[in-house]
């Protein structure tokens, strides 16, 4: 106290690399989901470090995207997430807050070429399928397929830090305008609840017409705040019957009500809210049949 220093360790940090380019119907929540799963994560060799994500999977990801790969790392128990910089990072950072270009490249920072890593991993992205989280924990990934039964749900909730963003408000809406125009709504007994996470992204939303397919397709919507994820208002569970379908970022018992609750991506939030249970969201989007095909 004396010296107002604090002593601490320098963390290690894990390294991701996303190769390949990931299906259409896979998000960073899917990719983050995956990561996880593995055993690094689950044994919690990746508690206290750094996950660093590189690779040329990130190019065609954008920062609302990436967004949800580093505020993910605290579910694998990590310090933080961090992202090399890149075009996408600069014309992200100037046009929100209209800096110069130069100037915000000058400060650009990456690992050195011979940096040590506490362990490598390399993602394939287009060998990965939609996932969700089972209740209980955010590293109980499976792919959507290896379900053993038909998980009908009670509840679909979108929003939290990882899924009411302004790319996340992109997908519930590419989802739901298909359903509508197929003449289907959010099935019955089922409440879909959509969360924006700021004023601005719920002006996003109405700008693009956003706000008239989720009505059509009988979501509820909610104004910005902390919600379901932290167990307040709309979308948090009041029975422990209750199952529900959630793109927040956790899913420890009682996190959020005495419910079940399964991760998932806007995407498999969206869909499974008007099939009724949870479901992949290919019948929803328009997922090239070459990427089926390799399926």
């Amino acid at each position: 106290w004396y010296t107002k220093d604090i002593r601490i360790r320098v963390p290690e940090t894990v390294r991701f690399v996303l190769n390949g380019r990931k299906r259409s119907d896979v998000t960073a929540k899917d990719v983050m989901l995956y990561i996880l799963s593995t055993d690094y994560m689950k044994q919690g060799k990746g508690i206290g470090q750094v996950l660093e994500f590189a690779g040329e999977g990130l190019a065609e990801m954008p920062m609302d995207e990436r967004a949800t790969l580093t505020n993910m790392a605290v579910e694998a128990g990590g310090t933080t997430g961090i992202i090399e910089p890149d075009e996408v990072t600069l014309e992200y950072v100037v046009r929100m807050r209209g800096l110069d270009a130069e100037e915000v490249r000058k400060g650009f920072l990456k690992s050195d070429a011979d940096a040590v890593y506490a362990a490598v991993f390399e993602i394939n992205l287009d060998e990965l399928r939609p996932m969700v989280a089972t209740p209980g924990d955010p590293r109980n990934g499976i792919n959507i397929e290896e379900l053993e039964e038909e998980v009908k749900i009670d509840a679909a909730y979108g929003g939290s830090c990882t899924g009411g963003k302004m790319a996340d408000m992109d997908m519930y809406a590419e989802v739901l305008q298909r359903a509508v125009e197929q003449g289907r709504r959010v099935a019955p007994g089922v409440h879909l609840y959509l969360q924006f996470g700021s004023q601005k992204i719920k002006q996003y939303a109405r700008e693009r017409g956003y706000l008239e397919i989720f009505e059509r397709a009988g979501a509820e919507l909610i104004d910005p705040s902390c919600g379901a994820c932290i167990n307040a208002g709309p979308g948090a569970s009041k029975s422990p019957d209750t199952v529900t379908v959630s793109a927040q970022n956790r899913n420890f018992p009682g996190r959020s009500g005495p419910g079940k609750v399964y991760l998932a991506s806007p995407y498999v939030v969206a869909a499974s809210a008007i099939a009724g249970h949870i479901v992949a969201p290919e019948e929803f989007l328009k997922v090239a049949e070459e990427e089926l095909v390799g399926a």
